[in-house]
């Protein structure tokens, strides 16, 4: 079984080893760059001593020559490729068996295909998360100047390092296998699994993400009276609101001449990131047991 999935699934294999690399070789030529800069600026000194409040230009020089390539254009390029990694995977696993009828040669060996189906997807899905955890280990070493700078919880920081990368791959290739299953067309559970991904991906996002560790309050006096509007609610370098580099800044008003303010601190990082990929690792299981459990019951 081991030879046969090597086998079926080898060109998956060398396409993701040659994203794994070109990827790499990105990191290793802005990564250089930006920490020859951070050493070259001082800036390590300057956020210990003062949270980067001595060295603002400093700070703002570095982001405006990396700041596009390492957050704008890094992140929109990677926002769909963790689904797109996982529904080509996981989508021609059983669709493209059950579109050409291979299944009755594959299902008809000694092996039972419950038996057949749980070695795939443990061989498949061990590669995968080994391929999402080197990329997020590539992204975080190359992005660590400018996360010190910013945290990690910014969006296109949170999204690609940690344990979250896996765990979007995985769920993407849960939904694509059961999609396959159901749809018995390689093409269309793409499509559908992708849609159903990215669906949940977003709805996480921007819906779910600051619900999952307790956010904190911070109550300080206005100066001057309360009124206007508040602004700077998301995360720059050094958060006015809370001055620590990191911290998320969620919500914020005015209430009896104090401002409340509500934030992730940067230290959630990890709490959130286990909570989310814990998640995504949820539907993951859902989506494959699910698969095996129709593969047993129903005939092709």
């Amino acid at each position: 079984m081991t030879w046969v999935t090597w086998r079926q699934h080898r060109t998956e294999a060398i396409v993701g080893l040659c994203l794994l690399a070109a990827l790499a070789a990105y990191a290793i030529l802005l990564g250089t760059s930006m920490r020859t800069a951070f050493t070259h600026d001082n800036l390590a000194a300057c956020i210990a001593r003062s949270q980067g409040a001595g060295c603002q230009n400093a700070i703002g020089d570095f982001d405006g020559k990396f700041g596009s390539a390492v957050n704008i254009a890094f992140w929109a390029s990677l926002l769909l490729l963790p689904g797109l990694i996982g529904v080509v995977v996981g989508a021609p696993l059983l669709g493209r068996e059950l579109e050409f009828g291979t299944w009755r040669l594959a299902w008809s060996q000694t092996v039972p295909r419950g038996r057949w189906l749980v070695i795939k997807l443990a061989l498949v899905g061990g590669g995968l998360a080994v391929l999402g955890g080197a990329m997020s280990a590539i992204i975080m070493w190359y992005r660590a100047p400018m996360d010190r700078l910013v945290g990690h919880l910014v969006h296109n920081a949170y999204d690609f390092e940690g344990v979250v990368l896996p765990a979007y791959i995985l769920a993407a290739f849960g939904l694509a296998v059961l999609a396959g299953l159901l749809l018995r067309r390689s093409i269309p559970a793409m499509i559908a699994a992708l849609v159903a991904w990215l669906a949940l991906r977003l709805g996480v996002e921007f819906g779910l993400r600051n619900q999952l560790l307790p956010s904190s309050t911070l109550s300080r006096p206005c100066t001057g009276g309360c009124s206007g509007s508040f602004g700077n609610i998301g995360i720059s370098a050094i958060p006015p609101e809370t001055g620590h580099i990191g911290d998320l800044v969620l919500s914020g008003h005015y209430a009896r001449n104090r401002f409340l303010i509500s934030y992730q601190p940067a230290g959630h990082f990890w709490g959130l990131q286990f909570a989310e990929a814990g998640l995504f690792l949820a539907v993951t299981l859902a989506a494959l047991g699910a698969a095996v459990w129709v593969l047993h019951r129903r005939g092709a």
